[in-house]
């Protein structure tokens, strides 16, 4: 059997609820690609566990393949080059894909778009991460909402997207004998969640069954597993926004009990479609603020090097950047904790965290990393401003008061008492050489730091007024 379409797997590696793959399936015989393209490894070498994690949804998605009869063929080298070869050597009329939102992903799609087409080629795309495309929910004047509470109200009264049924004819894997290389090995020495669409299923199950219910009032606790702890999927598409939204709405009808849990939960979800919009309106913010806020960032690689390990002496802080480097996670509360400490009490540039978390997070993805960064240094859109500055021993005392997650991942800190876990330095000298010796003391006085990020902050703000009023 000739493939009738060729589909180019990208984030988007699942087989059910996925609306680019349907665009194949339309056409009739399908097959699945997906390209390793040598520059974009290169870019995203310094991330070793991202693509770890990609390797293993890919072979969670050949197995998937394989189960009806198929398998994923793998190609090595430039799409713009090797799709349209492929298409041909398979006998494929129509090619399709999702749709990506990030700039050098639309730039490369554009690229390959205009390769098949001179190929004779129908080339199709289609949404298959975002609950809403961008482009759906617009201001008044057509351009991307740049205030989450704005936008998430018109969100939350939309309908996401109907399911939508995989192909019914596949390629047969034998006819694909030959053609392509084997999925790549998983590297080793990562542990790793469980991957591919299965796994993301079954993780969603989980979470609306028996987390969802006190989601609003256990989602800050990084101590308890009380997440979803789907980001990673959503990242690699082995599962839709739009099904996850569904399913939650659905099993709050099922349940009204579960209602407000699965609300709150699904507007964390809008948040990807927010962030996503403004990166297609504001593509600069790829490498710019979104609000040009000249602030004097400090220099201080000895401080950036102390807060990437894990031994600023501030708890709640190294207890996160751990967690990042252990895991290739890290729980929402410690990430805008995190955050704020290195733009705010260490005063250093914003994209140097952008770049940690990148070359870190199994879940990294611009659109995502970079909406966050922006708005926990005040830079962004519906942005944190710029007085507002977490304070980690509060953060720390509200969120994590008997010190489980800072134990669990600072063990210098497990015979510390409760009360005083968040503020280690304030032992008397004899308790600290007996509980915790090996424990940094903080880089920095936390009330020094704030004022030296309050005056920063104004001095940028001085200075954008006389710029504007042309002294």
């Amino acid at each position: 059997m000739t493939a009738a379409a060729l589909h180019w797997f990208t984030s988007d590696l699942r087989v059910h609820d996925n609306a680019a793959l349907a665009e194949s399936g339309r056409a009739g015989a399908s097959a699945g690609v997906f390209v390793l393209n040598p520059a974009l490894l290169e870019r995203h070498a310094r991330a070793p566990r991202r693509i770890a994690f990609m390797y293993a949804c890919l072979h969670a998605l050949d197995a998937g393949l394989r189960a009806l009869g198929s398998r994923l063929v793998v190609v090595e080298g430039d799409p713009v080059t090797e799709l349209p070869q492929l298409a041909a050597t398979l006998g494929a009329g129509v090619v399709s894909h999702a749709r990506n939102h990030e700039p050098a992903a639309r730039a490369r799609e554009a690229r390959v778009a205009r390769a098949l087409e001179r190929a004779g080629l129908v080339v199709r795309a289609a949404e298959a991460a975002l609950v809403q495309a961008p482009g759906t929910i617009t201001t008044a004047g057509g351009g991307a909402y740049q205030v989450y509470s704005a936008y998430a109200r018109v969100w939350e009264g939309l309908d996401a997207p109907a399911t939508v049924p995989p192909p019914r004819q596949w390629v047969a894997a034998s006819a694909l004998r030959g053609i392509g290389t084997s999925v790549p090995d998983v590297p080793a020495g990562f542990e790793l969640p469980p991957s591919g669409e299965d796994a993301a299923r079954k993780r969603l199950d989980a979470f609306l069954r028996d987390r969802v219910r006190r989601y609003p009032e256990t989602r800050d606790l990084p101590g308890l597993d009380a997440t979803s702890r789907l980001s990673p999927h959503l990242r690699w598409g082995t599962i839709s926004g739009a099904e996850a939204v569904r399913r939650a709405r659905a099993a709050a009808l099922r349940d009204p009990t579960l209602r407000e849990g699965a609300r709150v939960w699904t507007r964390e979800l809008a948040w990807r479609d927010f962030y996503a919009q403004l990166l297609v309106d504001h593509p600069s913010m790829a490498r710019e603020p979104l609000r040009p806020m000249r602030v004097r960032w400090r220099r201080d690689e000895r401080a950036f090097r102390r807060w990437q390990e894990g031994l600023t002496g501030v708890p709640l802080v190294d207890a996160g950047m751990r967690e990042l480097r252990a895991t290739g996670f890290m729980h929402n509360r410690p990430r805008m904790i995190v955050g704020s400490y290195l733009t705010k009490h260490l005063l250093l540039d914003w994209r140097l965290g952008e770049a940690h978390f990148m070359a870190e997070l199994i879940d990294g993805q611009l659109s995502q990393n970079n909406g966050n960064w922006q708005w926990v240094a005040g830079t962004g859109a519906d942005a944190q401003p710029f007085h507002r500055i977490f304070s980690p021993l509060r953060q720390g005392e509200r969120f994590d008061p008997e010190g489980t997650y800072v134990k669990r991942w600072v063990p210098e800190l497990a015979k510390v008492p409760s009360k005083l876990i968040h503020r280690p330095w304030t032992l008397a000298p004899m308790e600290r050489r007996m509980l915790c010796p090996d424990y940094p003391p903080p880089l920095i006085d936390l009330d020094e730091g704030r004022a030296r990020a309050l005056a920063a902050f104004e001095d940028a703000r001085t200075r954008a007024a006389s710029r504007r009023s042309g002294r």
